[in-house]
């Protein structure tokens, strides 16, 4: 792995630390104030967003290193062990 995407993947981490503090701290404002506690269709949707937007990280993550992968050296490789062994 090189720096630059070490400095994406710990951004990419940052991200979702943050998010799940902000979802933390919403959570404990919510569940502390009797004028504003925290009902179950607020969960709900408050859990939904942090979902969707960790799961968009992950997903954009996955796919940007899939999308590194170099197949056709890959391919190459295993065509050249493979014949190397027959």
């Amino acid at each position: 792995m090189d720096e630059s995407e070490k400095g994406a993947t710990s951004y990419e981490l940052a991200e979702i630390e943050r998010l799940i503090k902000d979802f933390k701290e919403k959570f404990e404002a919510r569940t502390s104030d009797a004028d504003d506690f925290l009902n179950i269709s607020a969960l709900a949707l408050m859990w939904g967003e942090l979902q969707n937007k960790t799961n968009n990280i992950y997903s954009d993550m996955v796919r940007k290193m899939m999308s590194e992968v170099d197949e056709s050296d890959l391919i190459r490789k295993k065509n050249d062990n493979s014949s190397a062994k027959g």
